[in-house]
């Protein structure tokens, strides 16, 4: 069993120790997703594919792809696009090819091995809160978006109203660590889910950085029950 938490958003060295995280969690990482949000995070998933209005034949880089749940739901949505996961997880991203038959590529969300203006448009359910470099990883989604192209992020963005806090601390103090002892076996993982949730930036911050990187028409909302934000946002 596994008591150690990788370095929080913020801390430098984090890369290393949050893959090797996600790499041992990877067995049970769909189930827990279900359990802690009542399957409500389905719900979620679906609105981020929505929000980014595939096309037929258009290309989709689902970014920071897990067990690529994204991408799925891409393809159930819009059975005509051109569906791609990346992911630096190799075990993550291996359950996501094998469950979805899809193309994946093991990648660094800092450095992705696309070319300018690849794709129509970019999901991240998850994800951004992992990277070491925040402004450089939207600033590198950007990069392999076409001009007009759409950027879909769901995140655990930190809560800013008091209602939201008081939630987010009861749900986090108590019942995340309990399903990641008894689920995951690895209590290490769960508190570093907790924690950089409190660490993460708010989501108005992540919009200002998303207009910063080229990104307009950015906007954002949160999703009941309130613990999850869903951004998006169109490369000028």
């Amino acid at each position: 069993m596994s008591t150690t938490t990788p370095p929080l958003p913020g801390e430098a060295g984090r890369a290393q120790a949050v893959r090797a995280m996600f790499d041992r969690i990877a067995p049970t990482y769909d189930l827990l997703n279900r359990v802690m949000t009542l399957r409500v995070d389905v719900a979620w998933r679906r609105g981020l594919v929505r929000g980014v209005r595939l096309g037929p034949g258009d290309a989709l880089l689902d970014l920071c792809a897990g067990t690529m749940d994204v991408a799925a739901e891409a393809r159930r949505q819009a059975p005509g696009a051109r569906i791609y996961g990346a992911d630096f997880s190799i075990p993550m991203l291996s359950r996501g090819a094998r469950k979805t038959g899809l193309p994946a590529a093991g990648a660094d969300a800092l450095r992705l091995p696309f070319r300018d203006a690849t794709f129509d448009a970019v999901t991240v359910a998850f994800g951004v809160r992992n990277l070491e470099d925040l402004p450089a990883g939207i600033a590198e989604i950007a990069r392999v978006l076409k001009p007009g192209g759409r950027m879909g992020v769901l995140e655990l963005f930190r809560p800013q109203s008091a209602g939201t806090r008081l939630f987010h601390n009861a749900y986090n103090r108590v019942a995340l660590p309990l399903l990641g002892r008894a689920i995951a076996k690895d209590p290490g993982a769960y508190r570093y889910l907790v924690e950089s949730m409190e660490r993460f930036v708010p989501r108005p911050e992540f919009e200002r950085l998303s207009r910063e990187a080229g990104f307009a028409e950015v906007r954002g909302g949160g999703l009941f029950p309130g613990v999850c934000g869903l951004v998006v946002g169109v490369k000028a």
